[in-house]
């Protein structure tokens, strides 16, 4: 019952042979002229004790009076063994020569489930007769008796397919044994049609036919005693299947889930890591130590944020920005443009079309850090007033010249231990190469075994890193401090209501930390808490470095929901101007029996 399965598993796989060497390659079926021909076509194949073929094709081709480049030959080296394997055939060593002096340089390469062989020169045609020599060495041909129940057998397709007529045809089989019994079929795929004759005497049979037509097969076959063939099995391939490839099988399974748990780990480390902040022991969270004490320094975990009224002493809008989310952005620039406004370097004016920035004549940029420098020269190179959409596509190298030096200023203030671009950009560079690892390792394993599991860990634990990579940056004990101070005043101004603010001062509390909210995000919410206080009777001073569609405390603070829209939209508009792109940059078997097309490998043809 085995034999019987095996020999009509090896039949249906021979069944598939004619339709595919049938079809020859577009560029070349394309091309075909109607006038070329074999005129002759003699195969010798020998075959050794192992059940290998080396075989020898002489062509005559007649090209007519259109040039070619040559012949080209197909051959079949994979077909359907079983539901779950494929059959190959294993071609190597293949070689072209032209007696009559026509170009044979030979390409040779896998097309799916065909070897295609081109021979000739692209660059140079030819016409008229031209004699070739083609010799290649195969392994699998030999179906043994195991698959056949009868005997070890050459069921073998010698043409398949071709796109032009081949005449003359002549195949000569050696073996170590005399074959019997011995046949050839022709005709269209299925036919059982009879070759013009065979012969067999010795060790050698011999197979012969007329004509073959485009697209009709011719089918040797030669059967040997068992055993003629010492260990001539078919060479089979697992086919490729999902469930096989991730087979979830108790092995595959462990080891995925002791990679996992690993890279989890190590996660979990750096994640507690993270959550323990390096900070001075003994000293109230958010405070540092005192002038006669260094502070010791340890790790200590993440406390409630003790709400701060003022921003931390001596850090600007842009610093605090940094240091809360560790990372220099526009956002933070823009709060830095509000804030040398709100410290009189500049002033906002709303016009009819959007903003303009206005510098005032006796600032000086001197006495700024310098980023605040950089900055304010920038933005009136050469100028008194800007326009902010002259600013757009113009100022993003600007820009990045301005984030750069607030990572240095932060990085050289002994905030951050290295610059956190730096950091970040190390772990992005380990989760791309986890990532890029764990895929080349799961596709690896899914083609060539069953455990494609096991690489998902590898991918997974490399999206972490690159999630994680956020928050590279290292604080020193000191950045740690003023984050928490950072932290506390940003908790103020998120939560703060109007009757808790102290108005009655005549402080411009507003302008003093708008600047704070814009590089916390909290804009809208700052602006529209004072216009609403405005609007229940509070008096409160009206800032001189904004000048909107009217003055004084009505026009200033009169509508409250459009001042806030307004000083709104200028800081996002602020920011996607500066940030905007400057244009141009980079922004089978016949197991007995034979029938025309019916038997393994087998080629076609034709001319290109």
């Amino acid at each position: 019952m085995t034999r019987l399965l095996l020999a009509c598993s090896a039949l249906l796989a021979g069944l598939v042979v004619g339709p595919v060497l049938a079809a020859p390659p577009a560029a070349a079926a394309d091309g075909q002229d109607p006038e070329d021909l074999v005129a002759q076509y003699a195969m010798t194949v020998d075959l050794a004790p192992d059940g290998s073929a080396d075989v020898a094709l002489d062509l005559v081709m007649d090209f007519g009076s259109s040039p070619n480049h040559g012949p080209y030959l197909t051959y079949v080296v994979k077909q359907r063994f079983d539901d779950t394997r494929d059959r190959i055939y294993r071609m190597t060593d293949v070689q072209a020569s032209s007696p009559s002096g026509a170009p044979a340089d030979v390409d040779a390469t896998e097309d799916g489930d065909l070897m295609v062989v081109r021979i000739g020169d692209p660059d140079t045609e030819v016409s008229g007769v031209q004699t070739y020599r083609v010799t290649y060495r195969v392994e699998g041909w030999v179906n043994p008796a195991s698959l056949t129940g009868h005997g070890d057998e050459l069921n073998l397709n010698v043409l398949g397919g071709w796109a032009i007529p081949v005449n003359d045809v002549r195949v000569v089989v050696t073996a170590p044994a005399t074959p019997d019994p011995v046949s050839c079929t022709t005709g269209p795929r299925g036919a059982t049609t009879p070759c013009r004759g065979w012969s067999a005497g010795g060790s050698t049979a011999t197979f012969m036919q007329d004509a073959v037509a485009p697209g009709d097969n011719f089918t040797v076959v030669a059967v040997y005693p068992a055993g003629t063939f010492v260990g001539a099995e078919p060479l089979l391939q697992n086919r490729w299947a999902f469930g096989r490839a991730f087979a979830a099988t108790p092995l595959t399974l462990g080891v995925t889930t002791l990679i996992a748990l690993l890279a989890g780990g190590v996660l979990a480390g750096v994640m507690r890591r993270r959550e323990r902040q390096e900070r001075y022991v003994g000293v109230v969270p958010g405070l540092l130590p005192g002038s006669t004490s260094a502070g010791t320094v340890g790790f200590g975990r993440r406390t409630p944020l003790p709400v701060q009224i003022t921003p931390p002493p001596g850090l600007s809008p842009g610093q605090v920005g940094t240091l809360i989310d560790e990372h220099a952005n526009a956002q933070d620039v823009t709060a830095t443009l509000i804030d040398l406004a709100v410290r009189g370097y500049l002033r906002i004016e709303q016009v009819d079309d959007g903003w303009r920035l206005a510098r005032r004549l006796d600032a000086d940029s001197k006495d700024l850090l310098p980023y605040e420098r950089t900055l304010f020269d920038d933005v009136f190179a050469g100028r008194t007033t800007v326009e902010l959409s002259e600013l757009r596509t113009t100022f993003s190298s600007s820009l990045r010249q301005v984030i750069k030096e607030l990572y240095a200023d932060v990085v050289a203030r002994g905030w951050f231990r290295g610059d956190p671009r730096t950091r970040r950009a190390i772990w992005v560079t380990a989760g791309v190469l986890l990532v890029l690892l764990g895929a080349l390792l799961t596709t690896l394993l899914a083609i060539w075994t069953s455990w494609g599991l096991v690489g998902l860990p590898v991918v997974v634990a490399g999206v972490a890193v690159l999630i994680l990579s956020r928050t590279a940056a290292t604080m020193t004990p000191e950045g740690t401090a003023l984050l928490r101070q950072a932290q506390g005043f940003r908790e103020y101004l998120a939560t703060a209501q109007a009757d808790q603010l102290p108005l009655a001062t005549g402080e411009d509390l507003f302008s003093r930390y708008l600047p704070y909210a814009v590089a916390f995000g909290l804009t809208e919410r700052w602006a529209t808490m004072f216009a609403g206080a405005a609007a229940q009777g509070a008096q409160l001073p009206v800032p001189l470095w904004y000048v909107g569609a009217g003055y004084g405390q009505a026009g200033f603070w009169g509508g409250a929901d459009s001042f806030s829209r307004d000083i709104a939209g200028f800081a996002t508009t602020a920011s996607s101007a500066m940030a905007a792109p400057t244009p141009g940059s980079s922004g089978g078997s016949g197991a007995g029996g034979s029938f025309s097309g019916g038997g393994v490998s087998g080629g076609g043809g034709g001319s290109w």
